[in-house]
């Protein structure tokens, strides 16, 4: 009997153990099972303390035991336990006696030391009393199962430390969520743990059917994926490309839910152009069986309702009903549904023709059923109608087809070897595959670059196991520099050692110069071509920036160069050029950090240096004045020139860069006409003036009690049209004494004694009242003082305004200034978030006159840019301005966002706009700021125009 059924004793030991088992019973049935098992499966007899009594020659085979090397001894030998404790497996070999343990993956060690993983099974054998006598283990090899399964648990990590990642219950309560969703969603774990997940839906959306039946869905096994609107902590609206996949315990049961996603608030912003055609991707579900030929055997009413059937027209047709005859001639066809018959599953999106012949797209799965022998039985499919969605995408799918064209995938080993890339990398960098697998990856880089500390110490980050992600410049094939977006993650194999690294990578070079183009034309635009100094536009945002605090110090030295006009008129312009350039270099190396030198025209400079006191500024003049004076070699000759200084002192001799330059001239022709070489400190009846503004504070005061002030609109056109698209409010103080009054004359003013913050919120209110009364959607924009901003009050008197006044909250716009942006950006960021949710337009006002960066735009939430009236003068006027002006409607259309021009005044500045592809036009080219009843008028001449 036992060489009938292969099962090896030992000869040698007499023991009973090894003698034939006792009941006959017993051993026939166990001879059964085993003459069925014994050539395809590896099999153990032990006794209940498991001790090894018996092995197979499958066994023996896949071990390289002999019998006698392991009988009578613990199961142990060969299966140590994973932790090392003798104790834990003694505990599971109990289980394993008392029937609770009967199948288990387990580690297997070979007599040569090498290890291999089965799939153990479990059965019981017991005497005519009940007792375990034996326990038969039949196990078969699984090694390269759990090798595959460890590839794929590197992957996991991969996408975990690369893409948000949370796990829910299957009633959606939250289980757990990793550092990227949390941060993403601004949560600690503590506060969403055991909490809903509408927790995290927009006001309302939580409440329909709709949202029961997608946890329904989820709860039944179904998968969905799609871009998802979801709400942060602090209210911020965030975008989600995710997936909800469920996860299902060996049975087959749905048991919890991981939902992957990245963030893509930001790409959304970019894409709001076509934002409302971006929507769920669950719309009617349908389900439909077939037998393994084909054939349909039953369906629901959604998939009947999806391709035009009644169930009677299709129960026993073959499934090529729903496909084209091409389509179901074809070879891909066939081999689809052998790879049904063979039990494996299939998903996607599917074409299919609907009873009319209209096309029908299903985001469909193929789920093979099995019978209890392991056989397919029949097909079920789970269908989503996508035909809508479709064709709403079809308009910009060639886009989509870029951005998927425009990623790259590079697999690294841990010394930097190439080991594999994708073809969209390769032709990025403009290799073939085998001219790059199997070099390092400083081939990519810059030799110098390569070779610095940073790159050894990028490796060493990797080698760690650290993720690592931003901007890359790398170099192709051709020298050429590319800039890469690129993110690298470590894999990780089953015993958790690091293995390789896997870099995504999408390619920003067009990013990248786009932006340095900019910032070339804004630096020609502000700088001086003949000696590469600031010019009079960079000057005065210097100043305005250091100004904006009214108590700040600042000097500000005006110079002229004495005897430069004799040396142009003697020896030429191109002398004069290159005395001009050595004064400026010598200014340059006079200048500390926080200094600025500028040249505004001629032989003029001007030096602006904050936080120095007189004594400070004399030291400075005393140095300027020497190195001046000292002889510029040319061909022979030294020419000499010399210098003659101006100064005034913020605060104490003006608060705005007009007053002190004014201050400084004045200065200046002291010094000139005092005998020249020589600096002279501004000296004027500073009571005066601050008489003058204190005075001026108290009417600025009664004027606001007493209803002086009144607002003008300039309104705002669509160029192309003529039509009006919003209005701009202006306020204006009719002055008792002095008359109408421009805001230039008492804004700066209130801002600096607080009463811009009454004023303000009265330019809102009435703003917003007059604008309801004029016709249509007509819009009107308020522009907000940096004062009110940092307020704290601005979000809920806007709420307010809006409340009492019933305009509707997408007619307001509220102008912004870039250096609202610069003193807190987070404190703004909320605010203006805060806004949005309101309902209400951001602009940013005078863009490109401060330091607001491309990151600022990206990142907040702004709807339009308003160039500044100075980029627009200089239209045709000055080199580079056109080009600032075309780099910033670049810009704008790359974010999205409207760009309207203002200050445009000729029809030359109109042309270059209208070329330039900028349709809002505001300026008096069209009208200057009017009152609201000329506004009505002008609305309803465009309404009678127009029709």
């Amino acid at each position: 009997m036992h060489d009938k059924i292969d099962l090896h004793s030992n000869a040698a030991n007499s023991s009973d153990r090894f003698s034939p088992i006792d009941s006959a019973t017993l051993l026939h049935r166990l001879s059964a099972e085993l003459q069925a098992v014994n050539s395809c499966f590896a099999m153990l007899v032990l006794d209940p303390s498991g001790c090894i009594e018996r092995a197979n020659a499958k066994f023996l085979t896949e071990s390289g035991y002999r019998l006698q090397d392991i009988a009578d001894l613990d199961l142990t030998i060969v299966s140590p336990p994973q932790n090392g404790q003798a104790a834990t497996a003694m505990l599971e070999w109990q289980t394993v006696v008392d029937g609770t343990l009967r199948e288990t993956e387990r580690l297997r060690l070979r007599k040569d030391g090498s290890r291999y993983w089965v799939q153990a099974f479990y059965t019981l054998i017991k005497d005519g009393e009940g007792r375990v006598s034996q326990v038969v283990e039949i196990s078969w090899d699984i090694t390269e199962r759990v090798m595959r399964s460890a590839d794929d648990r590197g992957q996991v990590r991969a996408i975990h430390a690369s893409q948000a990642v949370v796990q829910f219950a299957l009633d959606g309560t939250i289980l757990e969520a990793n550092d990227i969703f949390l941060d993403t969603m601004g949560y600690r774990l503590q506060e969403i743990v055991g909490r809903h997940h509408r927790l995290l839906m927009p006001p309302g959306e939580a409440d329909g059917m709709a949202y029961e039946a997608f946890w329904a869905r989820l709860a039944a096994g179904q998968h969905h994926a799609g871009e998802y609107r979801r709400i942060g902590k602090d209210g911020h609206e965030v975008w989600l490309q995710a997936n909800y996949s469920p996860i299902f315990d060996p049975s087959g049961r749905p048991i919890k839910v991981v939902k992957y996603a990245a963030d893509i608030t930001r790409e959304r912003m970019m894409m709001a152009d076509f934002q409302w055609q971006v929507t769920a991707l669950h719309k009617s579900h349908g389900v439909i069986t077939f037998d393994m030929q084909g054939v349909v055997l039953d369906a629901n009413a959604h998939f009947l309702q999806a391709v035009g059937y009644r169930l009677e027209e299709i129960v026993g047709r073959h499934h090529r009903l729903f496909v084209e005859p091409e389509t179901a001639a074809s070879s891909s066809y066939q081999s689809f549904w052998s790879a049904l018959s063979r039990g494996a599953h299939q998903s996607g999106e599917f074409r299919r023709i609907g009873k009319d012949g209209r096309e029908v797209w299903l985001q469909a799965s193929y789920n093979p059923i099995m019978d209890v022998s392991g056989r397919p039985i029949k097909v079920i499919k789970y269908a989503t109608d996508i035909t809508q969605e479709k064709l709403r995408q079809a308009d910009y799918q060639s886009q989509i087809t870029a951005i998927e064209k425009s990623q790259g995938v590079m697999t690294l080993s841990l010394d930097g070897m190439v080991l594999g890339m994708n073809v969209n990398l390769l032709d990025t960098l403009g290799y073939q595959l085998e001219e790059i697998v199997g070099r390092h990856h400083r081939v990519l880089m810059e030799p110098d670059e390569a070779a610095t500390p940073e790159y050894t110490a990028f490796w060493r980050t990797l080698r760690s196991g650290k993720f690592l992600s931003g901007r890359y410049k790398r170099i192709g094939r051709d020298g050429q520099e590319i800039w890469l977006q690129a993110s690298y993650n470590p894999i990780f194999d089953l015993n958790g050692k690091l293995d390789r690294i896997m870099k995504f990578a999408i390619d920003i070079t067009a990013d990248v110069a786009m932006a340095e183009a900019f910032e070339d034309a804004k630096r020609q635009a502000h700088h001086d071509p003949a000696t590469a100094l600031p010019n009079r536009t960079r000057l005065a945002s210097f100043l305005s920036t250091h100004l904006i605090d009214p108590h700040a110090r600042l000097a500000v030295m005006y110079l002229d160069l004495d005897r430069f006009k004799t040396i142009n008129d003697t020896h030429g312009h191109p002398v004069g050029d290159k005395v001009l350039g050595e004064v400026a270099d010598r200014l340059r190396r006079s200048l500390k950090p926080d200094q600025i030198a500028a040249r505004i025209g001629g032989d003029e400079f001007v030096i602006a240096a904050p936080h120095l006191s007189e004594e400070d500024v004399a030291t400075h003049c005393k140095h300027l004045l020497q190195a001046i004076i000292e002889p510029i070699r040319h061909e022979g000759y030294d020419l000499s020139v010399g210098l003659s200084i101006g100064v005034a002192m913020a605060p104490t001799d003006g608060t705005s860069p007009d007053e002190l330059l004014r201050a400084a001239d004045t200065a200046l022709y002291r010094a000139k006409h005092n005998g020249r070489g020589m600096y002279c400190f501004y000296a004027a009846g500073i009571n005066d003036q601050l008489q003058a503004r204190e005075q001026l504070t108290l009417e600025m005061q009664d004027g606001i009690a007493h209803g002086e002030f009144f607002l003008e609109f300039q309104p705002r056109f669509d160029a192309q049209t003529r039509s009006v698209q919003s209005a701009e409010a202006l306020v204006r103080w009719n002055h008792p004494l002095q008359g109408r009054m421009a805001p230039d004359q008492f804004i700066p003013l209130a801002e600096r004694n607080g009463l811009i913050l009454p004023l303000g919120e009265w330019v809102l209110h009435q703003a917003c009242q007059t604008a309801c009364g004029w016709p249509g959607e007509v819009g009107v924009s308020v522009n907000v003082s940096p004062v009110q901003f940092r307020d704290g009050r601005l979000v809920d008197q806007v709420r307010s305004v809006l409340a009492t006044t019933g305009l509707a909250a997408h007619r307001l716009e509220l102008e912004l200034t870039e250096g609202v942006l610069l003193e807190n950006t987070q404190r703004a960021s909320v605010t203006m978030r805060e806004l949005k949710r309101l309902g209400v337009s951001l602009a940013i006002d005078d863009f490109g006159t401060g330091y607001a960066s491309l990151s600022y735009l990206r990142s907040l939430p702004f709807d339009v840019i308003k160039i500044d009236r100075q980029f627009i003068h200089d239209l045709g006027v000055i080199t580079g301005g056109r080009a600032i002006v075309q780099a910033i409607l670049a810009m704008g259309k790359a974010l999205g966002l409207r760009v309207t021009a203002e200050g445009v005044e000729t029809h030359q500045q109109l042309d270059m706009l209208l070329e330039d592809g900028c349709l809002e036009i505001q300026g008096f080219i069209f009208s200057e700021p009017i009152d609201s009843e000329q506004i009505i008028a002008m609305l309803a001449d465009c309404s009678s125009t127009t029709s």
